[in-house]
């Protein structure tokens, strides 16, 4: 517990000593609160959280312009498990903690994450910190390209000879970004977001994430596919601030208990609909199937049925 405070509070020196150089003086602070509720034939969880984000400087800096940004940001959500076995808590907690800089070709990345029913103070294998550099080497009129490392600190599972664990662990930081008015291409390590139709009103916008850290099977590679329609354009006064869509995705809840390694999964399958209008978002819809794991791959189906969420945001 010791060593992720230590951690958080490196996270909160550097972004502090990082605001005072941002040339944008505005701090704005947005506020989150979200709900998710899913109901299967063999299943129920309610998903209720809320989280804080500080951004200092421009967040979204045109293709000419320099980037030079900070965010700060806290998530909390809790999973309360309906039917869950007996050993089993129901009640689990997600916690994030992340910071970002970037001045010019510089990034600098530092994140702390906790999936568990005691969440940073269960144990190192329940929490993952990782605090990393990158440098962007490419930056042209529609292409950027900044790579660099990451040092992550977790119990991963290995065992070293004189008993311990090893619990550092290095990755890659890749963020690439491809832009024209028909296919919009961003790949941030590990996630790959694809829009065709970018400036459209109707589009289409796929992403495919991989939660390497939780990763037990295929079912944790994360995905969506929404076709959208878009009310207004990128030049009405507001921007392109609304829009309803129709798709597909697979969602769920992944936690490690605080007996090692004791976990749960609850991964589902649905098709949906959903209204953004920015600072309300809605979406709901049927789950075609769904399976949780547990206690050494245990899986069963937890059968079919329905989702609905909404996230409400505002920016001070």
């Amino acid at each position: 517990m010791k060593k992720f405070i230590c951690v958080f509070a490196l996270i909160l020196i550097t972004a502090l000593s990082f605001a005072e150089e941002t040339k944008e003086n505005d701090v704005h602070i947005v506020p989150i609160l979200n709900y998710e509720f899913v109901s299967l034939e063999h299943q129920k969880y309610h998903l209720p959280g809320g989280g804080l984000i500080l951004l200092k400087g421009n967040q979204t800096p045109t293709w000419e312009e320099e980037p030079d940004s900070l965010m700060i940001g806290a998530l909390y959500k809790a999973a309360i498990i309906n039917d869950i076995p007996p050993d089993y808590p129901n009640l689990f907690h997600s916690v994030e903690l992340i910071g970002e800089w970037r001045k010019n070709c510089h990034f600098v990345q530092a994140l702390i994450s906790s999936y568990s029913n005691k969440p940073l103070y269960g144990g190192m294998h329940t929490a993952y910190s990782q605090i990393g550099y990158g440098y962007q080497l490419l930056r042209k009129e529609n292409i950027r390209l900044t790579l660099g490392a990451a040092l992550g600190f977790s119990d991963f599972g290995f065992d070293l000879p004189n008993g311990g664990t090893w619990t550092l662990l290095p990755s890659p930081i890749v963020e690439f970004a491809f832009y024209s008015p028909i296919v919009n291409v961003t790949f941030n390590w590990p996630e790959l977001k694809v829009i065709i139709g970018s400036e459209s009103r109707i589009r289409l916008t796929n992403t495919v994430r991989l939660d390497i850290w939780k990763f037990h099977d295929v079912h944790d590679m994360l995905f969506d596919s929404i076709l959208w329609y878009r009310f207004f354009d990128k030049d009405f006064a507001y921007g392109d601030f609304a829009g309803i869509g129709v798709g597909i995705k697979n969602g769920g809840i992944d936690f490690t208990l605080s007996e090692k390694w004791k976990y749960y999964d609850n991964h589902y399958y649905s098709v949906f609909a959903i209204l953004d209008a920015s600072l309300l978002t809605v979406s709901g819809g049927y789950i075609f199937y769904s399976r949780e794991l547990y206690e050494e791959n245990i899986s069963k189906p937890t059968g079919r049925g329905w989702f609905i969420s909404a996230q409400i945001l505002w920016q001070f």
